[in-house]
């Protein structure tokens, strides 16, 4: 028989209790069990201290969290006292709580009508009907809430929030207007009120809450901001700017006229003024950074793709953050802006300026690494990025940054040690989980693992099989090896066709071609790759070289070894094919 099952039982059998004590009327008796002369059933002695002790022991196990053994108690309650409401109530909101919302109503509903008069039932039983769609049978719950407990200002709260549920927009606001008699001019009220007359399109009404705020407070500079924005949103600019007036009328170096106009000024297209006037609010500390923060944050996508848009948000932000110096978001929002510039110097010191103030920023720190790594500061990554993992020893992406500057310091075993521990801290991000296979194959290269460094490039290739970087670097290194050549020039290819006129990746097709002896091919690929800046690039200079050789051009290898040998970055046996007028490979 289920817990449900049971409970009906009871009642159809008149069993009564109220907590511990016996309430209900019985329709009939039982053998062996006493009534009142009323028709009240009467626990034994025996019952109510089983009673007494199942429900203490209830409350004990779910205090300590055996809901499951809490559960099974209460219902012993019961079971033994079929009006027993205290238990219903406590099933309520264990069913509650595990999201069992139709077993949950059935127990609260019951609980509530035992006992009409105690307030957390009904206040359980509104919230499960909220729950369950029965809008307006929350509303009945409420109103005779307020009706009976008129002091209490959450219950008039609640009773709104209900009606709007039900759809009843003008109730609920007859709600807000029984609490203003009560409280008077309330913030929290009056937005409400504006708020749900701008729902029923009444904005003069939604304008008139307003005013009331500025009566009751008129130096109260946001009350004004709200009214000028409603005009705004509204296409009422007239209204508007004769609010802002007002604002100047009380306090005209206020930040939020210099808003106000700002967004004024730009509803009306003179863009210019619009952006003094933003500048205005930006320098004065009178303004939230949260505020400034929130503009800010309106200009990242629209720098990303448009320069005058970069260069107003470079300006507020830098504005920002000499403003408020000692603030570390003010730096770092200054240094996001700069990386969207790609002015990665300046940035990187704005985020050391806000780290020096607040290193507990994940997001900063990251930020910050990240345009070390592209600066190429090797040094500094290592450093920074063991400081990083020293206060986030469980983010994954730090053991990354680590080992990338372990790896750039030819520390390629500490490198594969950080790599793999941070790799098995990534969860659910696979591009990040690819980077670390992407290194840990660079590194065991290096290290001549091959098979290590293989397995690594194929596993960041499952994750992402189009990454050109991937396939580029692989295909090189089996080239290097003189193995797999038909698969190494597949995967250059592809990296060629997804990421072109990169001179690098031409380099890494012309030296596939090359060990397989397509001289002339190889030639063709080096020739793309030194229009493409590879002409100042040693390595690929003495590729050339060592084609032109294949090709029986000596005198003009020899030239292009010169050349590889003044640009730097060539092999160990540049000078010894120079000297000697001899390939070595």
């Amino acid at each position: 028989m289920t817990l449900k099952k049971l409970f009906f039982f009871s009642l159809a059998a008149g069993i009564a209790l109220s907590g511990c004590k016996s309430t209900g009327d019985v329709a009939k008796t039982a053998p062996g069990k006493k009534y009142s002369s009323s028709g009240k059933r009467e626990l034994s002695e025996e019952e109510r201290a089983n009673l007494t002790y199942l429900f203490y022991n209830a409350n004990k196990e779910k205090i300590t969290g055996n809901i499951e053994k809490a559960a099974d108690l209460f219902a012993q309650c019961i079971r033994i006292d079929g009006r027993n409401d205290a238990s219903m109530y406590e099933l309520a909101q264990i069913y509650t709580g595990r999201k069992k919302f139709n077993d949950a109503l059935f127990f609260a509903r019951s609980a509530a009508e035992i006992n009409p008069q105690n307030n957390w039932y009904q206040l359980l039983l509104a919230e499960l009907l909220q729950q369950a769609g029965k809008y307006n049978e929350a509303v009945t719950v409420y109103e005779k809430l307020t009706k009976e407990n008129p002091e209490r200002i959450d219950y008039y709260f609640n009773l709104a929030n209900a009606y709007l549920f039900a759809g009843k927009t003008d109730e609920a606001i007859k709600v807000y207007d029984k609490l203003e008699e009560q409280t008077g001019v309330d913030k929290q009220i009056i937005l409400q009120k504006e708020h749900l007359y701008l729902k029923l399109g009444k904005t003069d009404k939604a304008a008139a809450e307003l005013e009331k705020l500025i009566t009751s407070d008129p130096a109260d500079m946001e009350a004004y901001a709200l009214l000028v924005e409603l005009y705004q949103v509204n296409n009422l600019k007239d209204k508007a700017l004769e609010t802002i007036k007002r604002m100047q009328q009380v306090n005209p170096d206020n930040p939020r006229v210099y808003l106000a106009l700002a967004e004024y000024y730009r509803s009306i297209d003179e863009n210019e003024k619009s952006f003094g006037e933003l500048k205005k609010a930006f320098a004065s500390q009178q303004l939230d950074s949260d505020i400034k923060l929130r503009v800010l944050t309106s200009y990242i996508k629209l720098a990303q793709s448009d320069s005058n848009m970069l260069d107003q948000s470079l300006e507020l932000s830098k504005v920002m953050s000499e403003t408020h110096p000692s603030e570390a978001l003010a730096h770092a929002v200054y240094g996001d802006f700069l990386s969207i510039a790609k002015k990665y110097e300046e940035a990187s010191k704005e985020y050391k300026a806000a780290l020096a103030i607040d290193n507990k920023n994940e997001n900063v720190w990251t930020q910050y690494l990240n345009d070390e790594l592209i600066l190429q500061h090797y040094d500094s990554l290592l450093k920074e990025s063991e400081e990083a993992l020293s206060l986030f020893p469980n983010d994954a992406p730090f053991y990354l940054f680590n080992g990338i500057a372990k790896a750039q310091k030819k520390q390629y075993e500490e490198a594969v040690k950080i790599l793999l521990s941070g790799s098995k801290l990534v969860i659910d991000d696979d591009l990040t989980l690819r980077d670390f296979y992407s290194q840990l194959g660079d590194c065991y290269h290096e290290l001549k693992n091959n098979e290590e460094s293989d397995k690594y490039y194929e596993k960041a290739l499952a994750i992402d099989p189009k990454n050109s970087f991937v396939l580029n670097n692989y295909s090189y290194y089996l080239s290097v090896r003189g193995e797999k050549l038909e698969k190494a020039e597949t995967m250059s290819k592809l990296s060629n066709e997804l990421t072109p006129n990169q001179a690098s990746f031409q380099d890494t097709y012309a030296w596939i071609l090359y060990k397989e002896g397509k001289f002339n091919d190889a030639k063709e690929w080096l020739e793309k790759a030194m229009t493409n800046g590879g002409d100042k690039n040693g390595t690929i200079l003495e590729h050339y070289g060592d084609v032109l050789f294949k090709l029986g051009q000596t005198e003009k290898a020899i030239d292009f070894w010169n050349k590889a040998k003044a640009a730097g970055e060539a092999s160990d046996l540049l000078d010894k094919k120079i000297s000697e007028k001899k390939l070595y490979e």
